[in-house]
């Protein structure tokens, strides 16, 4: 139902990338279907102390999450974006690399995380927060993303890390 609301764009950003466009839910019916997914009976009982949003379309989602939830936010921003000291981490894409930060002062010792995307594909976004927070001597408790490219292997290292993962729609 959710993949109705879901549009694709061949060869974006680069040539041989079918770009999904989850902002395309953001104007429909869809959002709801999302955005209730993630509130599911799966991470409604879910103990956390935060809400982790990865910069950009993933602050979309964990901001309803952590609304619904009523627990913090906490921003994961491409680099240069965030005021004061923070923690950093670069990771790979599938076509390129990039850099994350969080605030440092945004996740405490023992805080129990729950990530949100919008997107998962390699997964090199996704560890790279993980490592974050790990840093932060914190634990992430789950990931929610609203669609899964199972093809590219990022939920797998989600298992191979014993993070549940959940994933509205699989392509």
């Amino acid at each position: 139902m959710i993949k109705e609301y879901i549009r694709s764009y061949k060869d974006f950003p680069v040539k041989g990338i079918d770009f999904k466009d989850t902002s395309s839910l953001c104007n429909s019916k869809g959002f709801n279907i999302a955005n209730n997914f993630m509130y599911s009976e799966l991470l409604k009982y879910m103990p956390c102390d935060k809400i982790v949003g990865i910069d950009a379309r993933g602050f979309i989602f964990a901001s309803v999450l952590a609304f619904r939830t009523r627990q913090p936010l906490v921003l994961c921003r491409k680099q240069g974006k965030l005021p004061g000291p923070t923690v950093s981490k670069e990771f790979d894409l599938e076509y390129g690399t990039d850099k994350l930060e969080i605030q440092s002062d945004a996740i405490s010792r023992g805080d129990r995380i729950i990530i949100v995307d919008d997107l998962m594909a390699t997964g090199g976004t996704m560890c790279a927060v993980i490592d974050m927070i790990k840093e932060f001597n914190a634990e992430v408790v789950a990931v929610s993303c609203v669609i899964n490219l199972n093809t590219l292997g990022g939920a797998d290292k989600m298992h191979e890390q014993k993070i549940p993962f959940y994933a509205a729609v699989e392509y």
